[in-house]
């Protein structure tokens, strides 16, 4: 039964996905407390633990996240295929199912049509999605890209095959290694899958209720340090989501993003390629907006003197911003063609830009908040 959201309509639940939910957090928070207290913890099941939920952990947020949902990044096909079995092993269904979902969550976020839609609560977000056949069950038409391409079919076509093989063959291997074969099913295995499944629905249920909405306040997506730590980095979303073509989450050098350090480590050992990042003048004219609506208020109290400044603020910060993008795509129609001493000068003309318009956005900031009573922001 498909589920098509018309009156009287009522959704199957898919029993499968319920039990498994379900069931393995039970036998995780069982299993552990007992096999601990009979065997103890061997250094090598915590450090399985880590290593495998990290790769896996990959195979979500660099490899079914940000290449193959948004290509925000590309690889060789070694690394893509590398990237599917990984994703495969997290048992989050094939790319192409995973894919779809999530392309239809950015395409319709808190409506209807979003598949984990944080206006039906919490648990639905987090969970209950997976577990009820809803309007967009088994559609794929959002991922013609991924159906086209054989590696991406292949795992579809293989996907149950390819995730119990993993999780049952790589935590045995390493319980006949070490001599903890239980432990290392625990561990390895089941405890890892458990976790890797929540921490992932945090994204979808968590960062849509807490954090902060510094890009854009027009949905509920948010930015989280703290799920960015639980989640390899896809803490940022209120960013991801206003520039989901960003292979970061973190756009910052500073800000918590394992996954990005693992594509840009990657792409310096030629196994990445097409790194794409948001332009600055995007971002600052995004910050701008957002600061903008929330001074709103506050900006109609100002006087007339006041209120003169930061207009002439924000005619200098807008010429910034438009002599800014005629420099950066000069540079990207140029660059490529011409000598190195003209495409330093091309560089050199597209940094000072850079410059200047960052300059008038922290003169308008100042401005602002001279008068205002919100925390200072920095794009």
């Amino acid at each position: 039964m498909h589920y098509s959201g018309e009156s009287g309509d009522k959704p199957g639940i898919l029993w499968m996905n319920a039990a498994f939910l379900i069931v393995t957090p039970l036998l995780a928070i069982t299993l552990a407390p007992l096999y601990i207290a009979n065997y103890g913890i061997h250094w090598a099941e915590p450090t399985a633990f880590v290593v495998l939920w990290f790769l896996t952990g990959m195979g979500i947020t660099a490899g079914y996240h940000r290449m193959f949902s948004h290509r925000a990044w590309w690889a060789p096909k070694p690394v893509r295929y590398a990237m599917l079995i990984l994703g495969a092993a997290t048992w989050q269904n094939s790319v192409i199912a995973w894919s779809a979902s999530h392309r239809y969550h950015h395409q319709h976020t808190d409506t209807e049509d979003d598949p984990y839609n944080i206006q039906k609560g919490f648990l639905w977000a987090h969970m209950l999605w997976v577990m009820v056949e809803g309007k967009r069950h088994d559609d794929f038409d959002s991922a013609p890209d991924l159906k086209k391409d054989p590696l991406c079919q292949w795992q579809h076509d293989n996907y149950m095959l390819i995730s119990t093989a993993f999780n049952v063959l790589i935590p045995l291997g390493l319980g006949l290694m070490t001599g903890r074969v239980w432990g290392m099913l625990l561990w390895a295995g089941l405890i890892r899958v458990v976790v890797l499944h929540h921490l992932t629905f945090f994204i979808n249920s968590l960062a849509h209720m807490w954090g902060s909405r510094p890009w854009a306040a027009d949905e509920s997506a948010r930015d989280n340090g703290v799920l960015a730590v639980l989640t390899l980095g896809e803490g940022y979303h209120n960013f991801h989501h206003t520039f989901p073509g960003d292979y970061r989450n973190g756009y910052r050098w500073y800000q918590f993003d394992p996954t990005k350090w693992f594509i840009w480590t990657l792409s310096k050992l030629g196994l990445a390629e097409d790194l794409r990042r948001s332009a600055i003048d995007h971002r600052l004219r995004r910050r701008w907006k957002r600061m903008r609506e929330e001074y709103a208020a506050q900006m109609d109290e100002w006087s007339e003197s006041m209120r003169q400044r930061v207009e002439s603020a924000e005619e200098r910060l807008e010429e910034a911003l438009e002599t800014m993008k005629a420099r950066r795509s000069e540079w990207s129609r140029k660059a490529e063609k011409v000598q190195e001493q003209a495409r330093e000068d091309l560089r050199a003309a597209r940094i000072e830009a850079e410059e200047q318009a960052i300059e008038a956005f922290e003169r308008w900031r100042e401005i602002v908040e001279e008068q205002g009573e919100l925390e200072p922001a920095r794009v």
